[in-house]
């Protein structure tokens, strides 16, 4: 018994532990990755994310209804894996320089990829919130993936 805790206690016993300790953090950590830890082995060859466009017209009056339901729609998407961001953009009607505007609003849903965004639109809840804005809608929703990207890098 002397023997053994000798060999614990010992610099040996005590390089082995912490090889073991900084083997077993390490290890965790590559096959555990939460939101905020996650390491990309190979970072420049992850597939860009998949931007769908949708375009809407929408009567003045109608304008906070659709703005309403659109929310609906949108706090759906932010549940679903996959789902990065929307952006919602409406026509600026004090600038006439370029003509009437065919479409009043147009949003941008980004996804990781064209399938998150697909599995996402056949879930029940999400075609129930989708049947409220189909008076809205201009064309399905077009899928576009990033060509250039001029986001500055923040690392």
């Amino acid at each position: 018994m002397t023997a053994i805790l000798r060999n614990v206690f010992s610099l040996g016993g005590f390089n082995r532990s912490i090889c073991l300790a900084t083997g077993f953090a390490g290890g965790y950590a590559f096959t555990n990755p939460d939101v905020d830890n996650v390491y990309d082995i190979f970072p420049l060859h992850k597939p860009p994310p998949f931007a769908f466009v949708n375009v809407y017209n929408v009567k003045e009056e109608d304008a906070y209804e659709f703005e309403d339901v659109w929310k609906d729609l949108v706090r759906f998407n932010q549940k679903q894996e996959g789902y990065l961001f929307t952006k919602m953009f409406k026509a600026d009607q004090r600038d006439r320089g370029f003509g009437p505007t065919k479409f009043q609003y147009m949003d941008i849903s980004q996804w990781t990829t064209g399938d998150a965004q697909r599995r996402a639109t056949l879930r029940a809840s999400y075609q129930s919130a989708a049947e409220a804005m189909e008076k809205y809608c201009g064309p399905k929703p077009m899928m576009y993936s990033v060509v250039v990207d001029d986001t500055p890098k923040t690392h």
